[in-house]
């Protein structure tokens, strides 16, 4: 890893020599890496405003990344611009794509620094691309250094705020409530028979024991389809995977991509696109549940957006 911090030690941003004994808690670079990137973002902001700095307000973007402007150094006749981003969730580790899109937000700035906090690290070629745009690197490494050189007792106090609670479940961006585990196969709790009258998209995830197509509905299905089993009489069309049998009846069209382990077409009914017949030994669904967990907001009081927010768990 490069030292990306000479330049940043007014900023608090830099170890000094010596690091000073933490009592309550120790700082790590896992316990960095595992922490709330809300939590996270409060102890950058608290490191540069014990330096000192003067701090703008942060702006949270709905992939959890967050950004804020500082002035290094505002008392004196050269004060220093920075632009300061928390990398996404989903993106903890930087990679070079990350590192070239905060370098044109820093370039939208006249005389401003970029500084990019990604706790996982920086991969070769986000390093190489981070020294082509001079943007500052600073990793959870790097982190627990200056933490750890800090007076004891603020090192102290930085520890306690960040580690209160759950301090490693995700705030979702929206709302800033404690995301939820979602487990694939209890992530809709499906009811037994679900009816589809709808005309038009239809945007939410759809698993149930009988999925039943009613006659007159002409719907497309913007998320896979899972159920046991299937009764078209309306139209619809998606990607479907059918445990049982999928029966199409008179006036009813079915069209995507559709795995099942039987189909049924009644005369009048209508399958088009491709098909699949489904064999549990042998043959894998065209539409796959996820493989593991995921963080997702269940605030009933939150906004709407807040449904469309997945977080990946980290490690």
């Amino acid at each position: 890893m490069l030292d990306p911090f000479v330049t940043l030690s007014e900023a608090g941003f830099s170890a000094q020599n010596g690091a000073g004994l933490i009592g309550p808690g120790i700082w790590t670079p896992e316990l960095i890496v595992s922490l709330d990137w809300l939590r996270l973002a409060e102890v950058v902001r608290s490191i540069a405003s014990h330096a000192g700095c003067e701090l703008a307000g942060s702006r949270v973007l709905p992939d959890g990344s967050l950004l804020f402007g500082m002035i290094e150094r505002p008392t004196t006749s050269h004060p220093q611009r920075a632009l300061v981003k928390l990398s996404a969730w989903n993106e903890w580790g930087a990679t070079s794509e990350s590192v070239a899109h905060f370098a044109r937000e820093v370039r939208t700035a006249s005389r401003t620094r970029g500084i990019l906090v990604a706790p996982a690290g920086f991969n070769s070629a986000a390093q190489l691309t981070a020294q082509e745009h001079r943007i500052e690197m600073v990793d959870a490494q790097a982190l627990c250094a200056v933490l750890k050189s800090l007076p004891p007792e603020r090192s102290d106090l930085f520890y306690t705020i960040a580690t209160a609670g759950l301090h490693t479940t995700p705030s979702c961006p929206i709302c800033l409530m404690k995301m939820e585990r979602v487990d694939p196969a209890s992530q809709n709790n499906p009811a037994s028979i679900r009816v589809i009258s709808e005309r038009g998209l239809f945007a939410e995830p759809v698993i149930c024991d009988l999925l039943d197509i009613a006659p007159g509905a002409e719907v497309e299905f913007l998320y896979p389809v899972q159920s046991r089993a299937m009764r078209v009489c309306g139209h619809a069309a998606g990607d479907f995977s059918c445990d049982g049998t999928v029966t199409i009846q008179a006036g009813g069209l079915l069209d995507g991509r559709i795995a099942a382990k039987a189909v049924n077409v009644l005369e009048g009914g209508e399958l088009r696109g491709q098909f699949r017949i489904l064999d549990a030994e042998k043959v894998e669904p065209f539409v796959q549940q996820p493989e593991r967990w995921h963080w997702g907001c269940r605030n009933l009081e939150g906004k709407a957006e807040c449904r469309d927010i997945t977080f990946e768990p980290h490690g």
